[in-house]
């Protein structure tokens, strides 16, 4: 028995079963707009920005307070002290 449309397939005798063709062979189908690359300088904002959210929130979940001076004995930089106090 053949049937109209290649890709249907009788299953079981009563519902033809629908093999679709890869997205590519329909030009109705669009490719979604592909992320712009971030700069290495916005990857290490964002990095940074997640690290002091991170500090931030281990110190006060553990000391209830932010301790700037336990945190300069630890080595973290001035700069990076500074945007602690503004988050």
């Amino acid at each position: 028995m053949r049937y109209p449309d290649a890709r249907a397939v009788p299953f079981g005798g009563e519902f033809p079963v629908e093999f679709g063709g890869v997205s590519s062979d329909n030009p109705v189908v669009r490719n979604a707009a592909g992320k712009k690359a971030k700069s290495e300088a916005q990857l290490l904002d964002q990095a940074t920005n997640q690290l002091l959210k991170a500090v931030k929130q281990k110190m006060l979940k553990k000391h209830g307070r932010v301790d700037y001076g336990k945190l300069r004995k630890d080595g973290y930089s001035e700069r990076f002290l500074e945007r602690l106090e503004e988050s």
